[in-house]
């Protein structure tokens, strides 16, 4: 990439002590930058050499776990996609072990009715912290999600503030996990349901204490006076459910 600093310094036109002055600048320019650039495109160069011999290493470890009489012949449209795919992700490490699951899972005779094509795509529109997230329902397949609002008791008015509060919402990046949370919702990947909430004792609880509610004390002013939330669930659905044990399995 070139970067003209003084681009008079070096027009064809300028004087000769105006090109010679530019040219001193670009060469110094060049020697600090240039180089450091250099640097830094090589070391991004070995991490990706390093991420790539683990993707390979986990990658043919999924497979040779596999029992021999399980094995099959992997689908092109399944296999071929996912491969070609995965080389843009493998600096991820939660995405290239999904991408190791899913061409093992392609192999795998025992899970590859689970598969579908459009994990391939799924994965390619997934943040590390998606898959995260999505690893919860490894565990369970529904939990308690909120929604947060301010609102005026006097004039029954409220204003929804923030959207898809969860237990495991991390403190210091609430708002990245509320657009994953409404990321997977779009992938078909989870469903959300203010309209059921679940009814054992504290279950909600975590709101109260959440980076959300307390931020949303912020909006508290002449309009709204009180912070209040709604109780809802969010749940894994079929293709969810499939993807996650697919592509999140020993994740």
């Amino acid at each position: 990439m070139k970067i003209e600093i003084l681009p008079k310094f070096v027009d064809e036109a300028a004087t000769p002590v105006a090109q010679s002055v530019g040219n001193s600048i670009a060469g110094v320019w060049n020697l600090v930058f240039g180089n450091h650039v250099s640097l830094w495109l090589k070391k991004q160069e070995v991490k990706h050499q390093r991420n790539y011999e683990d993707f390979v290493s986990r990658t043919n470890s999924k497979v040779e776990s596999i029992p021999e009489e399980n094995l099959k012949e992997p689908e092109m449209y399944m296999i071929g996609p996912a491969i070609e795919a995965s080389k843009y992700y493998i600096d991820s490490e939660e995405l290239r072990e999904m991408f190791a699951n899913l061409i093992a899972a392609s192999v795998d005779s025992r899970i590859n009715e689970k598969t579908h094509p459009s994990f391939v795509e799924i994965i390619k529109q997934l943040s590390p912290l998606d898959a995260l997230i999505l690893k919860n329902f490894l565990i369970g397949e529904i939990y308690p999600i909120a929604r947060i609002k301010v609102s005026n008791q006097v004039k029954s008015e409220y204003r929804i503030i923030y959207e898809n509060i969860m237990e495991f919402t991390p403190k210091e990046d609430f708002e990245a996990t509320i657009s994953s949370i409404s990321n997977l919702q779009r992938l078909g990947l989870v469903v959300i349901d203010y309209n059921q909430y679940l009814t054992q004792p504290f279950t909600y609880d975590y709101i109260e204490q959440s980076p959300a509610y307390l931020k949303s004390q912020e909006y508290i002013d002449d309009t709204f006076s009180k912070v209040d939330f709604n109780k809802g669930i969010i749940s894994i659905t079929p293709l969810g459910r499939n993807f996650v044990r697919t592509c999140c399995a020993n994740f």
